[in-house]
């Protein structure tokens, strides 16, 4: 009697997996694949991790008393295991729209380049934060090696959402809306402090006084614009993020009307972040 009943449990069990994954595999992926190409090319605005490097280099016209060539080597470094990681996120949503659209993974990513160049934000980066790195990564290239597509939308998400959080929601939007910010607001004084010091020695002529202010007032804005950069990107971070727990919560059911619904509003949500990034 015992060993029917256990039957009748494990034959349950293989039966409700293929009805899983038969509703996936019939599900329409349109809203994930859309969510994910949008969240894909999002992710792939790095002018603001260039502005980030390119700070030191920038403010010390501005400050010469400061140690800004101190940091020029040290925030390269910051720059390319910031761009590795964003890139790494845009690997996971290209592979997720691949497979939305019933197709297989192509990873070949250089994994310990990538431990490598993320390493040089040494005590920037926790060892949570590289273990939520090299778990996306073995995530894509185990689905690329068992050769994914639109029926282990399901798998991926699964696996993928944890170290996923971790990475958008952790350090990399700390750093995002603390040290990227914090520069900009140096550079703000700065620019104050030096064109109103500069505009009150001597007596500058009329003409000369115009073009400093008409200087100034283009260095602000420069400055105002990437601040508006930096809240965008957050967003986008913030979005991503949203999307992906909201996958997560439906993986079994992504064909759900309120899943869809969600996906689509996000990545309108997402576009709305790109055009301001691409004006930045």
């Amino acid at each position: 009697m015992t060993l029917i009943k256990q039957r009748k449990k494990w034959f349950l069990a293989v039966a409700v997996s293929g009805i899983v994954l038969f509703a996936v595999a019939c599900a329409d992926l349109t809203a994930v694949r859309e969510w994910s190409k949008t969240s894909l090319e999002a992710t792939r605005y790095n002018e603001l991790v260039i502005t980030y490097a390119d700070t030191p280099e920038r403010l010390k016209r501005y400050d010469t008393a400061g140690t800004w060539d101190d940091q020029i080597a040290v925030r390269k470094n910051q720059a390319e295991a910031l761009s590795q990681i964003l890139s790494l996120v845009s690997d996971y949503m290209a592979a997720l729209s691949t497979l939305s659209a019933d197709s297989t993974i192509d990873y070949d990513k250089d994994v310990d380049a990538l431990n490598i160049a993320i390493g040089k934000l040494n005590a920037g980066v926790s060892t949570d934060t590289m273990g939520a790195v090299n778990s996306l990564v073995k995530t894509v290239l185990g689905a690329a090696a068992k050769a994914y597509q639109a029926k282990q939308v399901t798998n991926i998400v699964a696996q993928a959402n944890d170290p996923l959080q971790a990475i958008l929601r952790g350090e990399l939007r700390k750093i995002v809306d603390q040290d990227f910010r914090r520069d900009l607001k140096i550079e703000k004084t700065l620019l104050d402090r030096y064109y109103d010091s500069h505009l009150q020695i001597g007596s500058p002529s009329s003409a000369a006084k115009t073009a400093l202010e008409e200087w100034k007032e283009l260095r602000l804005k420069q400055n105002a614009i990437r601040l508006k950069a930096v809240d965008a990107y957050l967003e986008v971070l913030d979005k991503i993020a949203e999307g992906h727990q909201k996958l997560y919560n439906n993986r079994n059911k992504l064909n759900a009307k309120n899943l869809i619904k969600d996906l689509y509003s996000l990545a309108v949500e997402l576009r709305k972040q790109i055009n301001i990034l691409a004006e930045s």
